[in-house]
């Protein structure tokens, strides 16, 4: 069951033209991008994204229209959100390399805004899946100048985890999270409904 290529997060459009569907492989523990540019009659598939346990990519764009994947963290010390650039649309990737977000090997979802800031949802620890964040960045992911929290404990012993994120900017400009929660009440979906304001205002 290992075994073939899965997405989680969602693709994106680029200029109104080309598709990128982010995919990843939990057996060789690594990402690609599969990418059309003709509605999906036909695909390709970019290089590997290179680096020890990157997976479950998301993608957001720079302003100088470059790509930036943050990835899932299933490689060694330090617990950090991997990360990767692309300049050519996809096509090719920079070597994958720790940024300096933590994450405990948990899922992560980014959303580049309409404005153009980014937005992440994410655990915000090394250990654990008690504290579940979203942090927005002005000046494309150079830092995150703003973070919020949806779920938080300060501590992971018997208390619910949260994770799985995934997020979108609606039409109106609000933007909507959903993720797992386990308790013990036992499992759930929650949705969160937000503004970028309402990231800034802590």
């Amino acid at each position: 069951r290992r075994m073939g290529w899965q997405t989680k997060n969602k693709a994106v459009l680029i200029d109104g033209k080309r598709l990128i569907v982010p995919l990843y492989s939990d057996g060789f523990s690594f990402s690609l991008m599969a990418i059309t540019d003709n509605d999906g009659a036909t695909w390709q598939f970019s290089e590997p994204l290179v680096g020890a346990g990157n997976i479950q990519p998301s993608i957001a764009r720079r302003a100088d229209g470059a790509l930036v994947a943050y990835m899932r963290d299933n490689g060694p010390p330090p617990q950090r959100l991997h990360v990767s650039t692309s300049t050519d649309g996809g096509l090719t990737w920079s070597t994958v390399h720790d940024s300096d977000l933590p994450n405990p090997g948990s899922g992560a979802d980014l959303v580049t805004l309409r404005n153009g800031h980014w937005v992440l949802a994410y655990n915000d620890t090394e250990k654990g899946r008690h504290s579940l964040a979203v942090s927005l960045s002005t000046d494309d992911g150079k830092t995150w100048s703003h973070t919020r929290h949806l779920e938080h404990a300060e501590t992971a012993e018997g208390t619910p985890s949260a994770a799985y994120p995934s997020i979108i900017q609606a039409s109106d400009g609000g933007l909507h999270v959903v993720y797992s929660q386990h308790g013990e009440a036992g499992k759930t979906i929650k949705h969160a409904r937000f503004s970028e304001q309402w990231i800034m205002a802590k």
